[in-house]
C-alpha cells in the first residue's frame, strides 16, 4: 500500500470517527413497571393480542433476566431497587441515592451517589421523570434525591427544586403546596412548612398543568420545562382513570408529550417512565387494576419503541424493580357457572375497544390467583431492551448493570476508585 493510500485511509477514518462522535443525539428511555411479575405479561397478552401474538414488550429484541435483591435483604423494596438502577450500587431497603453504609432514617450516615439523571443533566442532556404514583415516591425520587428514608416526602419534594429536570409528571400535589393550602381539586396540603414548591418551579421556568385540559393544551414546541401534577396523591389506576374529577392523561400520553419536549435537545436526553400503580394493585390483590395498568404500560412501551426506531441512537430498557403479590395465571373463569369455576382449557374472549383496552370479557376472563402474602417477592424480573448497548443486558444480569449500560451509552459517570462499588459523588 502506498503512502498516499495509507494517508487517505487515515484521513477518512479520522473523519468518520469524528462524525460518529458528534452526530445524532444519544437518548435513554427507561421504563419501570413497578412490582410487575412475569405473569402480568402473559395475562395481558392473552387478553389483548392473543396467546400466539406479541405484546410491544415482547417485540424488543433483547430479552434477559434481572436479579433484584438489595444490599441487606433477599427481597428488595423500591428504594433500594431504584438506587441500583439510578446509581449503579446496591443499598439497604428504604434508602434513596445513598450507599449501603447508610442507616435507615439516619441522615448523618452513608454516602450520596450521583444518579444517571444527575450525570446526564451535568453533561448537557435533557432529563425527564414520569410516574403514576407520587412524584416524590421511591422510584422517581431515586433519580433526584439522596435521603436516608424514602418516606421523607416533604424533603424529597423540595429536592426537585433546582435540579433542572425538564419534564416532571405524576401525582403528589399535596407535598408541593404550603401548609394550610388547598389544591385545585380540594385536597389539603401535607407540608408542615410554608414552601410552595409548585410556585418555586414556575419561577424556574416550568409550565404547570394539573388536569387533562391543561395537559392537552401544552405546546411542546414552546415549552422548555413541564411540570404536570395530576392528583393530590397517586394518580388513578388506569381502570378508574375516566372517573377522575379533573381528568388525567394516560401513561403513554404523558410519555408522548415528554418525548416531544425532551427531543428538542440536539445532544439527547434521559427519560424514566414508571408504571407505578401496577405495584399498588399487586399489593392489594386488585386483579382488574393490575391488568389494566399492565396494558397501559405496554401501550407506553409501544410509544417508546416507535420513537426509538425513528431515532436510531436511542436505548430503550423495560425492567421492573421487583415482583409483588405473587400473581399467577391460573386459566379462565367460566362465568356461565354459578361458582365462576376456573377452567384450564380454551382461551379468553375479550373484546377490545379502539383504545386497546377490553370492554367485554365474553364470559371468560383470565383468572389471576394470588399468594397469601401481599408483599414484594424476590424472583428475577424480565429485562427487555432495544438499541445501542442493549446486548449487554442479555442473560442473567444484576440490577446495577442497568445503570452501567445507560451511563456507557450516554458517556457519563466515573467508577469510584475508593470503593469499586458504584459511581459516587460528594455532596
Amino acid at each position: 500500500m502506498s503512502f498516499t493510500a495509507k494517508t487517505l485511509i487515515i484521513i477518512i477514518s479520522l473523519f468518520l470517527g469524528s462524525y460518529s462522535f458528534s452526530a445524532a443525539e444519544k437518548n435513554v428511555i427507561l421504563i419501570i413497571p413497578d412490582g410487575c411479575s412475569i405473569s402480568m405479561w402473559a395475562s395481558i397478552r392473552a387478553m389483548t393480542v392473543g396467546v400466539d401474538s406479541l405484546l410491544n414488550v415482547d417485540k424488543l429484541p433483547v430479552q434477559g433476566r434481572c436479579r433484584t435483591y438489595s444490599a441487606d435483604a433477599l427481597i428488595t423494596d423500591s428504594a433500594a431497587a431504584v438506587t441500583a438502577y439510578a446509581c449503579g450500587i446496591k443499598t439497604v431497603n428504604g434508602v434513596l441515592g445513598k450507599d449501603a453504609t447508610t442507616i435507615l432514617g439516619d441522615s448523618l450516615t452513608g454516602r450520596p451517589v450521583e444518579s444517571i439523571l444527575e450525570l446526564a443533566e451535568k453533561a448537557g442532556y435533557s432529563t425527564g421523570l414520569i410516574t403514576t404514583t407520587l412524584i416524590q415516591h421511591a422510584t422517581p425520587g431515586g433519580f433526584y434525591t439522596h435521603r436516608s428514608d424514602r418516606n421523607w416526602y416533604e424533603l424529597i419534594a423540595a429536592d426537585l427544586v433546582g435540579k433542572g429536570i425538564e419534564v416532571v409528571m405524576g401525582g403528589g400535589r399535596d407535598y408541593m403546596i404550603p401548609n394550610g393550602a388547598i389544591d385545585e381539586e380540594g385536597a389539603p396540603s401535607k407540608r408542615k412548612d410554608n414552601r410552595n414548591i409548585i410556585r418555586e418551579m414556575q419561577k424556574n421556568g416550568y409550565t404547570y398543568v394539573y388536569n387533562s385540559v391543561g395537559f392537552n393544551t401544552v405546546d411542546t414546541g414552546k415549552t422548555p420545562k413541564l411540570l404536570g401534577l395530576f392528583n393530590s396523591g397517586d394518580m388513578q389506576y388506569e381502570y378508574n382513570r375516566s372517573k377522575d374529577k379533573a381528568g388525567e392523561p394516560g401513561l403513554w400520553e404523558m410519555t408522548t408529550k415528554a418525548l416531544e419536549v425532551l427531543s428538542k435537545n440536539k445532544k439527547g436526553f434521559f427519560l424514566m417512565v414508571e408504571a407505578g400503580r401496577i405495584d399498588h394493585a399487586a399489593h392489594a390483590h386488585l386483579t382488574q387494576e393490575f391488568l389494566w395498568d399492565g396494558i397501559a404500560c405496554d401501550k407506553t412501551v409501544g410509544v417508546a419503541m416507535d420513537f426509538a426506531k425513528k431515532n436510531k441512537n436511542t436505548l430503550l430498557i423495560v425492567v421492573p424493580d421487583h415482583g409483588c403479590g405473587g400473581p399467577h395465571l391460573a386459566g379462565m373463569y367460566d362465568l356461565s357457572k354459578p361458582d365462576s369455576a376456573i377452567v384450564a382449557s380454551g382461551f379468553p374472549r375479550y373484546i377490545l375497544g379502539k383504545d386497546g383496552f377490553p370492554y367485554s370479557d365474553g364470559g371468560k376472563p383470565v383468572a389471576i390467583q394470588w399468594i397469601k402474602s401481599t408483599g414484594h417477592t424476590g424472583e428475577d424480573v424480565t429485562v427487555s431492551a432495544y438499541g445501542p448497548g442493549s446486548m449487554d443486558l442479555c442473560g442473567v444480569i444484576q440490577n446495577t448493570d442497568v445503570f452501567k449500560v445507560m451511563s456507557k451509552h450516554l458517556g457519563v459517570g466515573k467508577q469510584s476508585k475508593k470503593t469499586g462499588t458504584g459511581y459516587q459523588v460528594d455532596y
